[in-house]
């Protein structure tokens, strides 16, 4: 999905990041629009718009994790094993939606909190 929008010449430079980031950057933000679709108008996002920031928000969340760019691709290979294992999964949510709560913040969220 990312690839499609960026285009060929950058979705070919992406490319040497494997699948496993591609898998996860797309999961990742599946999921997270299903349990924060509401978020979007709070955050003055269309429904265009919040899909793809989630997305931009999974690709930064996994470049943050990996030590340095070098090691993502091993890091998101074994990232895509380890939330096989439902307790490390659970694991993971928690700081993922911490990580959300904290990239999405707007001084309005104190008044309607985020889902």
């Amino acid at each position: 999905n990312l690839i499609q929008r960026l285009g060929p010449d950058e979705g070919r430079a992406l490319d040497v990041l494997g699948k496993d980031f591609f898998y996860l950057v797309d999961q990742l933000a599946t999921k997270l629009f299903e349990q924060h679709e509401k978020d979007a108008p709070l955050l003055d996002l269309s429904e265009s718009e919040f899909p793809w920031e989630l997305q931009v928000f999974a690709n930064q969340f996994l470049r943050e994790c990996a030590q340095s760019s070098r090691q993502l691709t091993h890091f998101c290979q074994g990232l895509r094993k380890k939330l096989e294992d439902s307790e490390f999964d659970q694991e993971f949510w928690k700081i993922l939606d911490e990580a959300y709560q904290h990239h999405f913040y707007v001084t309005d969220s104190k008044k309607h909190y985020l889902v």
